[in-house]
């Protein structure tokens, strides 16, 4: 996987992820949360994965601040390149809320990465039903496309995401990232 895109999906994720759990509706929201989130932020996963799971045993969270800690935990996992534990707390987030679109591009990502195609097609389709044209779940939906050897369709996904995001890199070296990647 390429460096600037692990980065920047990991710090995206991260800023996301810790903004959201510091926008908790609680008066004060728990300690655990925050330092996860710095963690995270800081890339040192094992400690944002060890605040997470304290957090999530604080009490009054409700079911869709839980999903945002499972979601912060599946990234922190995706960092660490544990893809299974990553796609076990991605899902934990999609059952506690099924409109995070975001938790489903993850799990979509990490699903490619285990060259799980036909599980990353569809939450990666779902994602982009929830967030339609987001240029980062096209280029995670064109992994899953790659994976099943529709280069095609991946080329356009990438074509699409490159419009609606010049940063986004050309198709022709997106296919030579995913070929080191495997």
């Amino acid at each position: 996987m390429p460096r600037w895109f692990i980065l920047g999906l990991l710090m995206a994720a991260a800023a996301f992820a810790a903004m959201t759990l510091m926008d908790m509706r609680q008066p004060r929201v728990p300690e655990d949360c925050l330092e996860g989130g710095k963690a995270l932020e800081a890339q040192d996963y094992n400690g944002a994965i060890d605040r997470y799971i304290l957090c999530l045993e604080s009490e009054g969270l409700t079911p869709q601040e839980q999903a945002q800690v499972f979601y912060a935990l599946g990234i922190a996992y995706t960092g660490k390149g544990d893809h299974y534990q990553a796609i076990k707390d991605y899902s934990e987030a999609i059952e506690l809320d099924p409109n995070h679109a975001w938790a489903y591009n993850n799990r979509c990502w990490s699903y490619g990465i285990l060259r799980r195609g036909q599980e990353a097609l569809a939450d990666c389709n779902e994602a982009l039903r929830l967030l339609p044209d987001r240029p980062e779940i096209l280029d995670s939906r064109a992994l899953a496309h790659w994976q099943l050897n529709e280069k095609g369709k991946a080329r356009q996904d990438l074509e699409r995401a490159r419009q609606l995001d010049s940063s986004v890199p050309g198709w022709e070296q997106r296919f030579r990232e995913f070929e080191e990647m495997f």
